[in-house]
C-alpha cells in the first residue's frame, strides 16, 4: 500500500498524525527496551537485518543502546524508504535492499547482497533480524516460519506486533479502530484505490473488525471499498493478544528470549531465536 512514492508519502502523514509511537512517548521508548538484554548476549561483531524498516525510525531507537553493526542491510517493499534507513541507521558497512517479505527467495537474497556489494565470504554472526511494524499487515505464522528457516543458532530476531489490548481480540480491535478510521487514513487509501489497475468502482470505504480468514480467532482490521453489493479488502491490519503471539512463537520453532509490552497493552516487542524449549 506504500510501494510506490506518493503513496508512500501519503503513508508518512498517516503515520505522523495517528500512530501510537509518534503520539505517545511510551511507545518510542518501547523500541529502546531490548537493547538492555541484547548488550548481554549480542556478540560484536554482529550484522542487522532490518526487514520491513520503512525508514528506519524505529530501528534508529533500537541503534542508539546498542554498539553500531559491523554490517547492515535496510529491506522495505519501498525502496526510497529503504535508501532512507541505510542513511540513517548506523553500520560500518551498509546496503539497502527492495524486498517482498512473502517471497522466501528475497529474504534468502537479503542475506548475502551484502556479501555480494562488500565481497565478503559471510556476514558476521550473530545476525540480528528485525521486524517492526510488519506483523500486522502479512499473515504472521508463514512469515515468521519463512524467518526462523533462515536464522541460525545464535542469531536474534527481534519483531513487533500491534496488539489487541485484553484478553478479547475482538473487544481489543474495536478499542483501537479509531487508529485505522480517521481521515488521514482515508484519503491514503482512497488515493491508493484510485492507482489501483484494473480500477474500482465508485464507491466508499467502511472499516469494521473481522476474523483473519486464516485463524478464524486472529481479530483483523478492515477497509473495505463498497460498491453496491460487492466488496474489495482495501487494507487489512491484524490484532492479535499477547496470549495468541505467544502461541506463534513455538509454532514456528522459535523461542521466547524477552517480551516488552507497551503499558496499554496495545504494541509489545519480542526477541526470539531458534529452539523450541
Amino acid at each position: 500500500m506504500y510501494s510506490h512514492p506518493s503513496l508512500g508519502h501519503l503513508w508518512k502523514r498517516v503515520h505522523f498524525s495517528c500512530s501510537p509511537f509518534i503520539q505517545r512517548p511510551t511507545v518510542r521508548r518501547l523500541y529502546q527496551r531490548p537493547a538492555l538484554v541484547l548488550r548481554k548476549k549480542l556478540a560484536s561483531p554482529y550484522s542487522l537485518l532490518a526487514l520491513g524498516c520503512a525508514d528506519g525510525t524505529k530501528e534508529a531507537l533500537l541503534l542508539k543502546k546498542l554498539p553500531k553493526p559491523a554490517y547492515l542491510l535496510a529491506a522495505d517493499t519501498n525502496l526510497s524508504l529503504a535508501r532512507r534507513a541505510a542513511r540513517r541507521l548506523p553500520g560500518k558497512q551498509k546496503a539497502f535492499q527492495k524486498i517482498d517479505l512473502n517471497s522466501a527467495f528475497q529474504i534468502s537474497s537479503c542475506l548475502h547482497v551484502l556479501v555480494h556489494v562488500h565481497e565478503y565470504p559471510h556476514l558476521p554472526r550473530p545476525r540480528l533480524f528485525t521486524l517492526f511494524g510488519v506483523l500486522p499487515n502479512l499473515d504472521p505464522l508463514p512469515l515468521l516460519r519463512r524467518l526462523a528457516r533462515k536464522m541460525k543458532r545464535g542469531d536474534f530476531l527481534l519483531f513487533s506486533a500491534n496488539l489487541a489490548p485484553g484478553k478479547s481480540g475482538f473487544a481489543g480491535a474495536r478499542k483501537v479502530l479509531s487508529q485505522y478510521d480517521n481521515p488521514p487514513t482515508r484519503r491514503w487509501l482512497e488515493m491508493a484505490v484510485e492507482a489501483y489497475r484494473p480500477k474500482l468502482p465508485k464507491g466508499r470505504l467502511q472499516f469494521g473488525v473481522y476474523p483473519d480468514p486464516q485463524q478464524k480467532s486472529l481479530a483483523r482490521i478492515e477497509a473495505r471499498w463498497m460498491a453496491g453489493k460487492k466488496a474489495w479488502i482495501v487494507f487489512s491490519s491484524r490484532r492479535p493478544t499477547v496470549s495468541q503471539v505467544e502461541t506463534w512463537i513455538p509454532k514456528v520453532g522459535l523461542r521466547k528470549v524477552a517480551r516488552f509490552l507497551d503499558p496499554r497493552g496495545e504494541e509489545g516487542l519480542w526477541l526470539v531465536r531458534l529452539g523450541k524449549t
